[in-house]
């Protein structure tokens, strides 16, 4: 079980980390409406944001 968390947590950053790259303007929009804590407010659009994609896709 802890195996599956690892991948999971690693697989989640890498695509995290992609994204940030992608999307400079959205990094840019967070840090300023969100200030030190950007990162975790982006994280959780990001999460929200692949939710939604995957229940519209089921």
């Amino acid at each position: 079980m802890i195996n599956f968390i690892n991948i999971f947590n690693k697989f989640h950053a890498e695509s995290g980390d992609n994204k940030l790259k992608d999307d400079k303007e959205l990094v840019k929009y967070f840090k300023s409406e969100y200030g030190n804590e950007w990162k975790i407010e982006l994280d959780k659009y990001l999460i929200r944001t692949e939710y939604d994609i995957d229940k519209k896709a089921a």
